[in-house]
């Protein structure tokens, strides 16, 4: 009641509402504090030891995930946690559905230059969400293409991880959803098994609450119940992160959806969930690192980084967060980058290479920044044909790449994007980026597009076998039909590629058997199969040509042999090399000239026969030999040696 008269009592006295300051700037207004562990970095403007507490408890989730499901870890550079300490400024970085922005408690997300989770202070649920949202990050990973429930389901199994006496624990029992469960029917398994990202039933109403309780249920049984289950669950994060179909191995490892649906129902009867407990590894203790004061404007980069990665970038407020960041830093690398990156959006590829430019030469070379830099040049090249293009930005890329592995070096993630730049922009020689490939599949297994990059230096290096097995294994039957569709399309530029550098030698026929084996290959994507189609008949037909022009050449060199003979006086051989030369082109016009000297070479030959009849007194056969010759077949210029010499000739007989 007298709240309620005070509120209105202030309604009277202020005449206008106070205008709310704009996320950026109350980002900007905050002290922010951070925490580093081997694979955490927490930053907060929450007092205290909030973020101590965070980088500890996600630490220890690693190591015990590490000895429970060794596939879900995977090393690679740490994930960024920040955490508000107010759930209002924490709203405006919440992810949109359909341009309304999510109503959750936290979210994870990967963007090119890391992977991060924003979460709130709330001493009731930070625990758990960060242990969730942490998972997700993990899963990001280890297995980015995981179904969506099991995702969902071993992040939220997961968000009840304690530790305590060197023992882990986790698997308590959800009350949200063991009560959401109570009161509503299960949706069949296939049809949460089809859930994705785009589905309303993951973000909407009573159908939300049923595919996170229920993905959770599921898991659950998977993780909690014997201890096969576990290790079937763990072949099949294996085999699936290694490109199998997870439909099949999934069913050969648990069961038909009928039994596992069975097992499902008798578990919600029993309403028993029961906990599964674990030794924590010896060495579990993360020792983090204080890092003291996090300047503002480098938190202002990374939220900034995180509106442009989203799949509808927000600009706008990227912008305002760049803006501020440089207002306070102007060199925070971070920001630079994203200037850069919000440039190369706008398609002002000039002005993104400044900023890309002035990010580079501060010291020492930020990963994240060139990870910026790195990932969407490469990106925003390979939408263009131009080849010497590719390779000003495939050596800029590279160059900065170095730079950051200098000061970060084996970071996985920064050597994926060295191998990529190679696959994007390879020159004459791909075969220096055939190593980093390696080193990058090898250290990121579960990253389809890693395996791509790989694939693609092995299909232009000419390690066929290793190509073939990478498209078998993985992007086959497993791989979504864009992941297939690109393997593909990265086995036919290898050869293509290839082949053309083998025509060049001369070996046609090795070029035609490399497309033709290929197309092969590639014929379960019928567009790939097209254009490998056209890349063989542009070859034959650029055979047809070559073997023409060769005719052609060949040709011309039996006439240029024929004049020679003919100026010298040979007729003979002249007229032989001249009618070889009208059997071997293809040309009516150059036919029509050889044939034409080869029967002038012949009146000549005839005329010298004739001139040594009439030296031996044999006038009338001499006469006879000119008078045969065809004299309207010749030219001027013969009739007239013809009629001239037949006159002397006659002349001397009388």
């Amino acid at each position: 009641m007298t709240r309620r008269a005070a509120g209105v009592l202030l309604a009277g006295v202020l005449l206008a509402p106070v205008a709310r300051a704009s996320p950026a700037a109350t980002v900007a207004a905050h002290a922010w504090a951070g925490v580093r562990t081997a694979h955490v970095e927490v930053i907060t403007d929450a007092p205290g030891p909030v973020a101590m507490r965070v980088a500890l408890r996600l630490e220890s989730l690693r190591g015990a995930l590490a000895v429970l499901l060794p596939p879900l870890v995977v090393d690679v550079s740490p994930v960024q946690v920040i955490v508000f300490r107010d759930e209002s400024l924490a709203r405006a970085y919440a992810p949109t559905w359909r341009g309304l922005q999510d109503e959750v408690a936290g979210f994870s997300h990967a963007g090119p230059d890391r992977r991060r989770v924003l979460i709130v202070d709330d001493q009731g649920r930070m625990p758990s969400v960060a242990q969730h949202e942490y998972v997700h990050s993990l899963l990001d990973v280890a297995w980015s293409d995981a179904p969506l429930w099991l995702n969902e389901g071993l992040a939220e199994y997961f968000s009840t991880f304690t530790a305590d006496d060197g023992r882990a624990h986790a698997g308590a029992p959800v009350g949200a959803h063991v009560d959401w469960l109570e009161a509503h029917d299960l949706m069949p398994l296939h049809q949460l098994f089809t859930i994705d990202q785009a589905s309303p039933d993951y973000h909407e109403g009573d159908r939300r609450g049923t595919f996170y309780a229920q993905s959770w249920a599921l898991t659950h049984l998977l993780l909690s119940g014997p201890e096969s289950d576990l290790e079937r669950l763990a072949r099949v994060l294996v085999a699936c992160r290694d490109g199998a179909r997870f439909e099949t191995v999934f069913t050969r490892e648990f069961g038909s959806e009928q039994s596992l649906r069975e097992r499902l129902h008798a578990q919600l009867e029993q309403g028993r969930w029961p906990q599964r407990a674990w030794q924590l590894p010896a060495t579990s203790g993360a020792s983090p690192r204080l890092s003291g004061r996090t300047p503002a404007a480098e938190v202002l980069g990374t939220l900034a980084l995180e509106f442009l990665s989203r799949e509808r970038a927000q600009r706008e407020d990227a912008e305002a967060h760049l803006s501020q960041a440089l207002a306070q830093d102007p060199r925070a690398a971070d920001a630079l980058a994203g200037m850069g990156w919000l440039e190369l959006m706008r398609g002002r590829r000039t002005e993104a290479r400044g900023w890309f430019d002035r990010a580079l030469q501060i010291q020492p070379t930020s990963a994240t920044a060139v990870r910026v830099l790195a990932s969407q040049l490469l990106l925003d090249v390979v939408s263009r044909q131009a080849l010497d293009e590719r390779g000003a930005v495939g050596g800029y890329v590279r160059r900065a790449l170095e730079l950051a592995l200098a000061a970060h070096p084996g970071d996985p993630e920064l050597v994926a994007l060295l191998a990529r730049s190679w696959a994007v922009s390879y020159g004459d020689d791909p075969e220096r980026g055939y190593e980093p490939a390696v080193r990058a599949a090898r250290a990121l297994p579960g990253r389809s597009d890693v395996q791509l990059d790989l694939l693609a230096l092995s299909a232009l290096t000419g390690r066929d076998a290793e190509a073939r097995r990478i498209l078998e294994q993985r992007f086959g039957d497993g791989a979504s039909a864009e992941a297939r569709h690109a393997a593909r399309t990265a086995l036919l530029a290898g050869a293509v590629h290839r082949a053309g550098r083998i025509a060049k030698s001369g070996d046609i026929a090795g070029a035609v058997t490399l497309l033709d084996a290929t197309r092969a290959q590639v014929a379960d994507d019928p567009a790939v199969a097209r254009q490998a189609q056209g890349y063989l008949d542009s070859l034959h037909v650029a055979t047809r040509r070559v073997a023409e022009a060769d005719q052609e050449n060949k040709a011309i060199a039996e006439y240029n042999q024929g004049v020679t003979a003919g100026n010298a006086g040979r007729y003979a051989e002249a007229e032989a090399a001249f009618g070889r030369a009208v059997s071997i082109s293809a040309r009516p016009e150059f036919q029509e000239k050889a044939r034409r000297l080869a029967t002038r070479m012949r009146q000549h030959r005839d005329g010298e026969r004739a001139f040594a009849l009439a030296r031996q007194g044999q006038l009338a056969e001499a006469i006879a030999i000119f008078e045969a010759m065809d004299r309207a077949a010749m030219s001027a210029e013969d009739r007239k040696w013809r009629d001239t010499n037949l006159a002397r000739l006659r002349a001397q007989k009388r």
